[in-house]
């Protein structure tokens, strides 16, 4: 029975506005949870301190660095944004969005944010490379860091696939991550390893510049059970910036690597060997 006053629909009613209520908190609970995720602070809230034109990121991208530090006609854009996928293993690209008129701090980080997710998505999965879930974030607003400096890349990493031929003849593939000095073209010569899907080192090699946008590379893997030598590459542009290298094993047969495009892309543009 209900107190004297008090009806069984009144408290249905109560009860039902109680869970309405909960609810409500609960979905905006999780849009805020959401959101955080991938919204920037503005740089004049961030305690991560100024870019610098030498730091790795630039020196990474150095059409990028170009366009912020170098080209007037972005340069001295009111606000400027860069947005790359982390964690650090997965900053193989990047946008970069410049304000245009009256555009916000914050509109141009979205435009920065909204092209990395698209060039991502457009490479396809990335699954065969990654353990991890590769998310893009804006890293640099206005000339400071809005995330912390320790997330980002020290060196160069990108997704790698290693298509070659066994004693048998039939096409093998691994797949990972390679992480290498951010400057192959410049340096002599840039070191590089390689780790599979479960975050083991199986290959280190060697690239050795000759020109610009080309050399030579050697590569060992599996503890010297595999290696191979022959000339690289660096092609810039559509689908993404990327590093071929082809040569021959130590057995005298094909193999092709390519550092910068996920596993998927890189068979169905270089795996026909």
């Amino acid at each position: 029975m209900f107190p004297s006053g008090k009806s069984y629909f009144g408290h249905v009613f109560r009860r039902k506005i109680v869970v309405m209520i909960r609810t409500l908190l609960l979905v905006l609970l999780a849009a805020v949870t959401l959101t955080s995720g991938v919204a920037a602070q503005p740089a004049a809230q961030s305690p991560y301190g100024r870019a610098e034109r030498r730091d790795p990121i630039f020196l990474r991208f150095d059409q990028m660095a170009e366009r912020y530090w170098v080209n007037t006609d972005t340069m001295t854009a009111s606000h400027k944004a860069v947005a790359v996928p982390l964690p650090r293993q997965c900053a193989f690209l990047y946008a970069d969005s410049y304000s245009k008129g009256q555009m916000s701090e914050s509109e141009v980080q979205e435009v920065a944010l909204s092209n990395c997710n698209r060039r991502l998505a457009e490479l396809g999965p990335l699954g065969e490379n990654y353990s991890v879930n590769c998310q893009c974030k804006v890293v640099i607003s206005n000339e400071t860091y809005v995330v912390p400096r320790d997330t980002l890349p020290d060196d160069s990493y990108g997704p790698i696939s290693i298509f070659y031929r066994d004693d048998r003849g039939n096409v093998a593939r691994l797949n990972g991550v390679a992480r290498y000095g951010a400057l192959i073209g410049r340096d002599r010569s840039v070191t590089f390893t390689v780790e599979n899907v479960r975050a083991e080192q199986v290959c280190d090699g060697t690239f050795t510049n000759e020109g610009p946008k080309s050399g030579k590379f050697s590569l060992s893997c599996f503890g010297g059970k595999f290696s191979g030598n022959g000339n690289y590459e660096r092609k810039a542009g559509a689908p993404n910036d990327h590093i071929v290298a082809r040569g021959q094993t130590s057995r005298g047969l094909p193999v092709v690597l390519v550092i910068g495009l996920p596993s998927q892309l890189a068979a169905g543009t270089y795996g026909g060997i």
